[in-house]
């Protein structure tokens, strides 16, 4: 089970890790960062996507939990006012994967629940850390005039209590090309499952 089966971004992906990605199973923090990592390799290689960056899932927790300052240096060699997307998987209460994208070109900060929940909560701590970040690295105020917070109800709903890790995956890498049609389903989740083990083996989205 601690094979070692895919390598890379200083992280090595074990079998354990990859048998979350089976039908059933719930997708651990190891599996959706390193799928982070891929979407943000294949943005920097491309001169026609949207620029992202794909926070890690313990940058919401470690926020939320801690605080600014924990995560000040998170950034120190990311420009996220410089780029298009910046993408959160975030683990909801510690049992259910949502996800969160500011988007810079559109001012909005977006949050996709597959099961359609709602978190006021998210939208102030993410304005506050935009607020702190702008402060710290650009040393103003992040302006938020014409700013809005949106939580879509019309997209890919989930219908059983395991696969928000793969909506999560799956919401990122579409918004991550800059996509709004969010055209998968829950009858999807076994081809996107073994699509993400695939992109992970191979390294390729």
């Amino acid at each position: 089970g601690y094979g070692v089966v895919a390598e890379g971004f200083n992280v090595s992906l074990l079998k354990k890790d990859i048998h979350t990605l089976r039908p059933g199973e719930w997708l651990n923090d190891e599996v959706i960062n390193f799928y982070g990592n891929l979407i943000m390799a294949r943005s920097k290689e491309s001169t026609t996507l949207p620029k992202v960056h794909v926070f890690s899932t313990f940058f919401y927790k470690t926020l939320s939990e801690n605080g600014y300052d924990k995560v000040r240096r998170w950034t120190k060699k990311v420009k996220i006012f410089e780029m298009d997307y910046v993408l959160l998987p975030i683990h909801q209460s510690g049992n259910h994967w949502t996800t969160a994208v500011i988007d810079m070109k559109n001012k909005r900060i977006e949050y996709y629940d597959s099961l359609l929940g709602n978190n006021p909560k998210c939208f102030l701590i993410l304005r506050n850390y935009l607020d702190q970040e702008s402060q710290d690295k650009l040393k103003k105020p992040f302006d938020f005039e014409g700013w809005e917070n949106v939580c879509p109800k019309e997209i890919p709903r989930q219908r059983n209590g395991f696969d928000c890790g793969v909506f999560t995956c799956t919401f990122i890498e579409f918004k991550s090309r800059g996509l709004d049609d969010l055209d998968f389903s829950q009858d999807n989740m076994t081809y996107l499952r073994k699509k993400i083990v695939l992109s992970i083996l191979n390294q390729s989205l």
